[in-house]
């Protein structure tokens, strides 16, 4: 039925062909009255297309403003349109969570992330859709917003996504002005504002890959900080962050942990941050809590592990503590003191080594550095 008919057809074209040459050669040769009659009922041929004239009228996919946020209480986080791109109406909305539609754990499989982690920083909510590009073959940006039960936890599983991409090198992340803190990748962007963590996903079938980069970066600079000035919350990093020293500090070395700083079980959230004075690099790691009994609190569970110690005439209590990597088992020192509502520490990334005559062993400067940290701090809050 479907079979091949192509000479047949070839027949009829030719055929169609010398019927219209023998009409053209009869008129010829009559002429006269009859010429006329031949030029009307001669067929008359469809006008060749014009390369140069006008081309069909783009329809604009963003004309009417772009969609909107199906969810009404996620409306005003998301503006239907920004940087050249808007809403897209035909891509699928979703929202996880306890009050909404999909349940909380299917969250982890579409964000490819890891669901115990989630549990335990305290995921409430997840809302996902796609901005798409005003123009033909468009590229596209997965917004998703990741909402926490405390800021803690979003600054936690901010920190720990910038300190994965560090460790494995890729994507190389940039500091990015949107929120309280954000970062920018080859095609992703992330950013903090409150107890919301911002992801945004470019991605373009019509790139090469090694244009991809370089084409998201404008989109999601502009979108990133769109849609977090429109988040909720105060735009303010938790106070142990935000009361580290910023100067010397290396970029993007900042960490929050929301559950127990350096793995040091009972301590409770804190932050650190890596410098390099052009001496020697070294990390400062600061506990704010809500007085000064919780902070002392937290000083005498460092002293209960079996690898610290007190530290005799050293200023603030200093209490030496090790660090144990948990994937190689290596020590690190750190010296740890407490002032108010404070527990400041200065790690000491080194084994001890003997010090040139008239320079303070690396324990000593350990020491100085916990207790220029502690001298700067002052005030009980609240934070």
């Amino acid at each position: 039925m479907f079979g091949n008919d192509c000479g047949r057809m070839k027949r009829l074209r030719g055929r169609g062909l010398r019927s219209l040459w023998f009409f053209h050669a009869l008129c010829t040769v009559l002429g006269g009255p009859l010429a006329v009659a031949c030029q009307k009922a001669a067929p008359e041929q469809a006008p060749r297309p014009n390369a140069s004239g006008p081309l069909p009228t783009r329809r604009s996919v963003c004309a009417s403003g772009g969609g909107t946020v199906t969810e009404p209480r996620f409306a005003g986080w998301f503006p239907r349109a920004s940087a050249g791109y808007c809403i897209d109406s035909n891509a699928d909305q979703r929202v996880f969570g306890l009050r909404a539609p999909l349940p909380l754990g299917d969250a982890a499989e579409a964000l490819g992330l890891d669901a115990a982690e989630l549990e335990r920083l305290g995921l409430v909510e997840v809302v996902s859709l796609a901005y798409i590009e005003d123009r033909d073959d468009p590229a596209r940006v997965a917004a998703s917003a990741l909402r926490f039960t405390a800021p803690e936890g979003a600054f936690g599983f901010f920190s720990e996504r910038v300190g994965d991409a560090a460790e494995v090198g890729h994507p190389v992340l940039h500091p990015l002005a949107a929120g309280a803190d954000a970062v920018l990748g080859d095609a992703t962007a992330l950013s903090v504002r409150a107890a919301i963590v911002l992801r945004l996903d470019f991605t373009s079938r019509g790139l090469a890959p090694a244009r991809l980069a370089a084409a998201a970066e404008p989109v999601l600079t502009r979108l990133a900080k769109a849609i977090a000035d429109q988040l909720p919350g105060e735009l303010t990093l938790p106070p142990a962050l935000r009361l580290l020293p910023a100067a010397a500090q290396t970029p993007l070395s900042r960490r929050f942990d929301a559950l127990d700083l350096l793995g040091f079980v009972g301590v409770g959230p804190g932050a650190l941050a890596a410098y390099d004075d052009g001496a020697k690099p070294f990390r400062l790691a600061l506990f704010v809590k809500q007085d000064a009994d919780a902070a002392e609190d937290v000083l005498h569970t460092l002293r209960k592990r079996p690898d610290s110690r007190k530290l005799k005439g050293a200023p603030y209590d200093a209490t030496r503590v090790v660090e144990l990597d948990p994937k190689t088992g290596a020590g690190k020192e750190w010296v740890f003191g407490h002032k108010g509502v404070f527990v400041g520490g200065a790690s000491l990334d080194a084994p001890p080594r003997a010090a040139p005559r008239g320079t303070p062993p690396e324990r000593d400067a350990a020491i100085l550095r916990m207790k220029r940290l502690l001298d700067g701090l002052h005030g009980n809050g609240p934070w």
